[in-house]
């Protein structure tokens, strides 16, 4: 059977056009780069009002590489300022809300950080999307602030530093974190004030750290590693169920099985006030 040409030409519109829907129609709006000089620590903050963020690790010559891209002919208003003091790269990217912008998903913006120099990461988003990969970073702190969001959070790789301070503010919102062992951090608060919560504490996760949550309504499901030790002090309201897998009560404390023997060993504080809140094993 032949086909004809005009059959050909109609195929090739028809394939476009879907490839075109499967983009979404996003082009370039946006890319900034700026080269590492003398630098010897970073502290960064990145803050958006809208958009879908995609945040990771990028290359040890650049501070930070941006680009953004837009489906829409209305645009969010970014600033990007970088300086330096006394060694140390000061970068602020602000994203605001256009005019006339409404939907979150128009927007897409990809940060990509500089690996090897020690940085102070400060992420604050309100409504939108968030994928975070932070592993083979040297962050000495991280702070993520979310408003009405989906994030992910992974460390695949381990941190290259001990983190000092780690901090998850969450306002609604459904939050995966993966990994998170490997941010080998020594203190991790996680705060959040309705919506679902899933926090895999895998990885390469430091001795003796200690894990706060404070959940005001919502599920908590926290996953430890099998070689782990953990003893969980907690504080629930009566309208939260528990369910520890492999744990033994003494006084207000909850001891994993494994703690005597485990060759580490975590604290785990929990306060809730209504929900579900769940502990299990991961390899």
């Amino acid at each position: 059977m032949k086909i004809r040409g005009s059959e050909i030409i109609l195929m090739a519109i028809l394939l476009f056009q879907i490839a075109s829907s499967q983009e979404e129609f996003f082009q370039p709006r946006f890319h900034k780069e700026i080269p590492r000089k003398n630098e010897k620590e970073l502290k960064i903050k990145i803050s958006g009002d809208i958009g879908v963020f995609y945040i990771l690790p990028g290359s040890n010559d650049k501070i930070v590489v941006i680009d953004g891209y837009s489906r829409i002919a209305e645009r969010n208003l970014v600033n990007v300022e970088y300086f330096v003091d006394d060694d140390i790269g000061y970068l602020d990217f602000e994203l605001t809300r256009g005019p006339s912008i409404k939907g979150s998903g128009d927007e897409k913006w990809y940060i990509k950080l500089c690996r090897d120099l020690p940085t102070t990461l400060n992420i604050e988003l309100g409504a939108g999307k968030a994928d975070i990969e932070l592993g083979g970073l040297s962050l000495k702190n991280l702070k993520i602030s979310t408003g009405v969001s989906s994030t992910n959070l992974k460390f695949t790789t381990p941190n290259k530093i001990t983190m000092r301070r780690f901090e998850i503010g969450a306002g609604i919102v459904k939050f995966n974190g993966e990994k998170l062992g490997n941010a080998r951090f020594k203190n991790l608060k996680i705060s959040s004030g309705m919506g679902s919560l899933n926090i895999d504490l895998s990885g390469d996760l430091l001795n003796d750290a200690d894990i706060n949550f404070e959940i005001g309504f919502g599920n908590l499901d926290i996953y430890l590693p099998k070689d782990v030790g953990a003893i969980i002090t907690s504080s629930l309201s009566f309208f939260t169920s528990k369910k520890f897998d492999n744990f033994y009560k003494r006084g207000n404390k909850f001891i994993s099985f494994n703690y005597e023997n485990a060759p580490k060993k975590i604290n785990i504080f929990i306060e809730s006030g209504l929900g579900n809140v769940g502990v299990r094993w991961v390899e």
